[in-house]
């Protein structure tokens, strides 16, 4: 009798395992953090990572909350997570971006967390196109020639731009511009000074010559008129008009207010422009003895941040 009740026993825990398990038709839990690296500053649209579930059925996703607003798409059939506003995507302010997404087929529901992280890349070069071979095969100290609508992507895009020389409002005036034929070198007196630990990256300036060389960028922390010295090397050739350069890895930021000064020849200038004055002197010098009233037509961009290699 004993052997027949342990032999009941046995079956009876057999069937038991047998239904526990037909009985459990739960899918197995899914990993509840995705976890990706981009690069910073993509284009709207990229794919950064397709979200996975183990849900069955007509499944469907939806972003329930993300820590930088309006940063992603998500395709509710798919489970793609896109970049929707790309600006956002920068390592210098938001160096995590995460998204938590509900997933349900109806009966059973899961949340997932996405968590992107973006690799800190050369920012400059990320916003260059027309010129980014030139960028990538220059030295450390050299100014390349850019283009318009790069130097604006610069100016508009990286992480806490000031402009110096010149503002916008005192550049863009609808003024008839002047030029000197000799080389001067100037520097605006018109407040758009260099703030203390800014790295400068760019600037642009107006001339009326073509091929012209030996054009220097200047910076002084001694004052507007004297102390000047050459902030990378000589400009590359360039024509006449509006010109744009950038400048390729600055490490010494600013210690001091300072100024920037551009040496050129038949440099471009609004003459006697009321309440704006330039300081000049003649050639390539670091001293600026004389006063003019006008603007001279540069302007440079500087950061607090270097965000270059």
């Amino acid at each position: 009798m004993k052997n027949l009740s342990q032999l009941f026993s046995v079956l009876f825990l057999l069937v038991l395992c047998a239904c526990s398990s037909e009985d459990n038709t739960d899918p197995p839990p899914s990993n509840s953090n995705i976890e990706v690296s981009i690069d910073e500053n993509p284009s709207s649209g990229d794919l950064v990572t397709t979200i996975n579930t183990n849900l069955s059925g007509d499944v469907n996703f939806s972003i329930s909350s993300q820590s930088v607003s309006q940063a992603f798409t998500l395709d509710s059939n798919s489970g793609e997570l896109r970049v929707a506003a790309w600006q956002v995507f920068d390592f210098e302010t938001n160096p995590v971006i995460t998204a938590t997404i509900s997933v349900t087929n109806g009966s059973d529901s899961e949340n997932k967390i996405a968590i992107v992280t973006l690799n800190n890349i050369d920012d400059i070069w990320s916003f260059l196109n027309t010129s980014r071979e030139n960028y990538e095969n220059a030295s450390i100290g050299e100014w390349i020639a850019i283009t318009e609508a790069e130097y604006n992507d610069l100016a508009n895009r990286l992480f806490d731009v000031s402009k110096c020389g010149a503002t916008d409002s005192q550049y863009n005036r609808n003024d008839p511009i002047s030029y000197d034929t000799p080389y001067y070198t100037y520097a605006n007196d018109n407040g758009a000074v260099i703030e203390p630990d800014h790295y400068v990256f760019a600037f642009k300036y107006t001339c009326d010559k073509d091929n012209l060389t030996n054009t220097k960028v200047k910076l002084s922390d001694a004052g507007v008129s004297e102390g000047y010295s050459n902030i990378g090397g000589d400009v590359p050739m360039h024509d006449s008009g509006e010109n744009y350069f950038v400048l390729k890895g600055n490490s010494n930021p600013t210690t001091e207010t300072s100024y920037m000064a551009v040496g050129a020849e038949r440099f471009g200038y609004f003459n006697g422009t009321s309440g704006f004055s330039f300081k000049y002197g003649n050639f390539d010098v670091n001293e600026l003895p004389y006063n003019w009233t006008g603007i001279a037509l540069y302007q440079g961009l500087t950061t607090t941040l270097k965000q270059w290699d």
